[in-house]
């Protein structure tokens, strides 16, 4: 009984341990992929294979606020499934994807005429 005892008593006191871990584990990965961490309420910045720069906003809701060579705008939005983002601005003019490693992502681009292009980024 004093074996039983011990035991149950050990249990409760890691078992706040293990309930923290597991939530901050649900809270800062991505479905899809435990090991990519969400970009959600971070910033990115790199450049394109034209050699323009840009800065990613990630607003937790899904919005994407970001910086271009011709300014600053808020009009658009994110997605991410494990290591794989997606972004779209001004109501889909511009679309990019590519894959998250670490603090890098790259991908591909094109936009409604037709143009494809390259780009990078790193987390800051």
């Amino acid at each position: 009984m004093k074996r039983f005892s011990v035991f149950a008593l050990l249990m409760l006191m890691l078992l706040p341990v293990f309930v923290a871990a597991q939530q901050t584990n649900q809270q800062s990965t991505v479905p899809g992929n435990s090991l990519t961490v969400s970009v959600a309420g971070t910033t990115w910045a790199g450049t394109d294979s034209d050699g323009d720069y840009y800065e990613y906003h990630f607003q937790a809701n899904g919005a994407l606020h970001y910086k271009s060579p011709g300014g600053f705008y808020k009009n658009g939005s994110w997605k991410q499934d494990g290591d794989k983002i997606y972004m779209e601005t001004n109501k889909k003019y511009a679309e990019r994807q590519g894959r998250i490693s670490g603090a890098h992502m790259e991908g591909k681009a094109w936009n409604v005429k037709g143009q494809t292009w390259t780009w990078q980024a790193q987390k800051r």
